[in-house]
């Protein structure tokens, strides 16, 4: 029974390290608070920023947003990662080449995050909000705790035949 008590909790701190953040987005301009320009998510291995001591720059497994109408993804990005200052999440930071002409730079720093979209006709800025709420775990996750408990329950038929 302590062999497969021990089974499953490496397995279940294994699958707590599987997770990944991921996090709604969502942006408005600064002079127009009240329409969302800006809607997605993004993602990065809690993992990989748990290793790294919580601070400073990590690689973004995902980003996908749509902005005015547009929709882009890590793919369309340069510069793509996601930001911790000071122990907590900023957000992600990419600059991606709109397809409507000109860039959006999202930038996260001292705890907030904010985007600049520039064009020919000058720069406009704007705020994200990013929804802790919605992180969500792998599916591997999940994969690993019914490996974890499988195993359990086989150990334990095995034990008693």
């Amino acid at each position: 029974m302590i062999r497969t008590t021990a089974f499953a909790l490496t397995a279940l701190a294994l699958a707590a390290s599987a997770h990944a953040g991921t996090y709604a987005i969502a942006g408005t301009f600064d002079n127009d608070p009240t329409v969302e320009v800006l809607t997605g998510s993004f993602s990065f291995s809690d993992a990989e920023v748990a290793a790294g001591g919580s601070d400073g720059a990590f690689t973004l497994t995902s980003l996908n947003f749509t902005f005015l109408g547009q929709t882009y993804t890590l793919a369309d990005a340069s510069s793509a990662y996601v930001q911790f200052d000071f122990g907590s999440l900023s957000g992600p930071v990419a600059t991606v080449a709109l397809t409507t002409g000109g860039s959006l730079d999202l930038q996260s720093f001292f705890g907030a995050s904010y985007f600049t979209h520039l064009t020919a006709a000058g720069e406009a800025y704007g705020t994200l909000t990013l929804d802790a709420a919605a992180t969500v775990p792998e599916p591997a996750s999940y994969a690993l705790v019914l490996a974890a408990l499988g195993g359990g329950l086989f150990a334990r038929r095995r034990r008693q035949a």
